[in-house]
């Protein structure tokens, strides 16, 4: 599969394609019409997402309730148009790099595309992909285990209301888990298809996301004495193969830099100092990102499930996946001392 993305975060639409989709997986509307909803309305989110309501449309890939093997294409419509033109840049942010990049001073044409915003097309192309997993009986889940400093979850809305009276931000850890995985997903012979390279990569593409590790907290404390007892350690995955255990992913996110609290920049048009506050921006991104996360991995692992078994027919995938399970249990069970 692949997956393209466009837009502005205040233009008109964001658009997205899904090329190399099976024939035949039920999809209904409302499961991503409630994707959408909960990214949107995702502990820490800002004032600006109460002014979207992701009205979106499918304008190819599904017919009938089912897809149709082409490419799905998709529109989200934004409801806040306007975009604004300026020439500073947000300290901690990536607008003065792509503006230099790009040997321009528009800093707001980096901001409208680097925008989080884009990640709203993702949730919605990925949700084919999280609902293809959820019918071959793979579910993704996530938690976020540190807010913050704090890894009491009874004490996270405080932490995060406190931070938005301040008009400050923060980031934390979240966890991911793929269960009911199987074995064979990923490759040992290019350390560029190890399936933790893969996935990895793709965490990447999430702007808040600092680092991406595999297995138990604290892995490198752990003797191989004990790993050699228990592989469920390494988190799923060995060699760059799922081994058919959960997988266990864990991330740290930084803080948003667009704070509501007045910061210091420059015009690189007029070089001219100058105040900015961001009022509507997110408190943290943290919590939509773990949410975010599961649909960016759902992508990825589906991909490998139809790498691994090519068929263009969703029914031919599922009967596969089923024998595969049924002989590669079978092989671990005869393995086992």
């Amino acid at each position: 599969m692949r997956y393209l993305t466009a837009g502005y975060s205040h233009g008109n639409c964001l658009i997205g394609i899904l090329s190399g989709f099976c024939y035949g997986m039920p999809m209904d509307e409302t499961y991503i019409r409630s994707a959408l909803e909960k990214r949107r309305n995702i502990m820490g989110r800002g004032e600006r997402q109460k002014l979207e309501d992701d009205r979106f449309e499918i304008v190819s890939g599904i017919y009938k309730g089912k897809t149709d093997g082409n490419p799905i294409g998709i529109v989200i419509y934004n409801r806040k148009k306007q975009i604004e033109e300026y020439n500073y840049y947000t300290p901690g942010y990536g607008d003065l790099y792509g503006a230099i990049k790009y040997s321009h001073t528009n800093t707001f044409l980096v901001k409208e595309r680097a925008s989080a915003r884009e990640t709203a097309v993702r949730v919605l192309l990925f949700s084919f992909t999280k609902r293809f997993l959820e019918l071959l009986d793979i579910k993704i889940e996530s938690e976020v285990i540190k807010c913050y400093v704090e890894e009491n979850t009874k004490k996270f809305p405080k932490i995060v209301d406190d931070f938005r009276k301040s008009g400050d931000s923060f980031g934390g850890v979240f966890e991911i888990r793929v269960k009911n995985t199987f074995i064979g997903l990923g490759d040992y012979s290019d350390p560029s298809q190890r399936l933790e390279s893969l996935i990895a990569k793709e965490l990447f593409t999430i702007g808040s996301i600092k680092s991406v590790e595999f297995g138990v907290k604290n892995i490198e404390e752990i003797k191989g004495s004990k790993i050699n007892r228990d592989t469920k350690l390494l988190g799923g995955i060995v060699c760059g193969i799922s081994d058919g255990n959960d997988i266990v992913i864990r991330c740290k996110t930084r803080a948003v830099a667009s704070i509501k609290l007045p910061k210091e920049t420059i015009d690189l048009k007029t070089s001219k100092k100058l105040f900015i506050s961001h009022p509507s921006s997110d408190t943290t991104s943290l919590f939509a990102c773990a949410y975010i996360s599961e649909f960016v991995v759902s992508y990825l692992i589906a991909n490998e499930i139809m790498n691994e078994f090519p068929y263009r027919n969703f029914d031919e995938i599922k009967r596969s996946v089923k024998l595969w399970r049924k002989k590669t249990e079978k092989i671990i069970k005869n393995t086992r001392i």
